[in-house]
């Protein structure tokens, strides 16, 4: 029998409820062994905020090309600014060749960025002020605040459920270098070429991600190391949440980072456009990556989590 992606209901957890937190962790940790992947319901992020986020994100994608691509990033910041359709593709970083991903997106960084260890010299390589366009500056600023404390809460649950105190990533992820991606795939109105995906198979590079997905967002999958394809729940009223590799290095291979992608929808279908919202939680780019659980998994030695993510992309330009 195939696995599944579980649903893990926050509810009891947020209202304090005795023994909710180690029932969260305990799925958790099931989930993370086997698939990588779990949506959370009763995460507390009130639908209306999510809703305008996304049909802001629409206004911004209707504008004409010119528009969008006066917001590219600037030379150094992948990570931030517009992204054209068909500019990249993920797969690529798998070292798989097919045609570019049918997507656009929009990606910002963190918003507060005072505080003096953001003008560090090592910090200027993970943090950077954000351009945003008009209509996408106030969701993505409330959105990337609801994800940066849900995505703290997580981290906490991912504690328990690693035996260790609830607090333990906390001083990792204080000052974290996290990115949101507001993520636009065009409907369909001509074939794609063959090999081409509306996302590339690929494994994140994070701690964590948190997707959110507009209703009728169906074609996101994840690969189970033992299994095939299967899909990943599409209801607005959840979060899909996956570890990346930089957590399964933290847990010395006991949580698995597994190859995701979005499919196409089928031939027959009539065209539609798909929207998602993608937090990657980074933790601080000085936290230290060393095996939480040493010979669960193949030994590495310990790394800074920002000069890992240097690492990843270095491979990925192939320098």
């Amino acid at each position: 029998m195939l696995p599944s992606v579980p649903v893990v209901d926050l509810t009891g957890f947020r209202a304090g409820e005795p023994d909710a937190a180690a029932r969260a962790a305990a799925e958790i940790d099931a989930a993370n062994r086997e698939v990588g992947f779990f949506a959370i319901s009763g995460h507390g992020v009130l639908a209306a905020e999510i809703e305008a986020t996304f049909a802001a994100s629409a206004r911004f994608f209707a504008r004409p090309m010119a528009e969008k691509t006066a917001y590219a990033p600037e030379p150094g910041a992948r990570h931030h600014g517009y992204h054209r359709p068909a500019g990249s593709g993920l797969a690529a970083k798998e070292g798989v060749e097919q045609p570019p991903d049918l997507r656009e997106y929009f990606m910002a960084g963190r918003f507060d960025l005072e505080h003096p260890y953001f003008r560090t010299p090592d910090a200027r390589a993970f943090h950077r002020p954000n351009r945003l366009p008009p209509e996408l500056a106030a969701s993505l600023a409330v959105h990337y605040a609801r994800m940066e404390r849900l995505g703290a809460d997580l981290m906490g649950l991912f504690a328990r459920a690693l035996g260790l105190a609830p607090d333990w990533f906390a001083d990792k992820i204080d000052r974290h270098f996290s990115i949101l991606s507001t993520i636009h795939y065009p409907a369909q109105t001509v074939a794609p070429l063959p090999g081409q995906t509306r996302a590339g198979a690929h494994t994140d590079y994070g701690a964590l991600t948190i997707l959110a997905q507009a209703p009728g967002g169906d074609g996101l999958q994840v690969k189970p190391r033992a299994g095939d394809w299967i899909d990943v729940p599409c209801r607005p009223e959840l979060f899909v949440v996956n570890i990346g590799d930089m957590m399964e290095r933290w847990t010395g291979g006991r949580w698995v980072s597994n190859f995701h992608r979005v499919a196409n929808p089928p031939p027959d279908a009539a065209p539609r456009a798909r929207q998602s919202i993608a937090y990657f939680l980074h933790p601080n780019h000085d936290a230290i990556v060393a095996p939480i659980a040493p010979g669960t998994g193949p030994a590495a030695p310990p790394i800074r989590a920002g000069d890992y993510m240097l690492e990843k992309e270095r491979a990925i330009d192939g320098v």
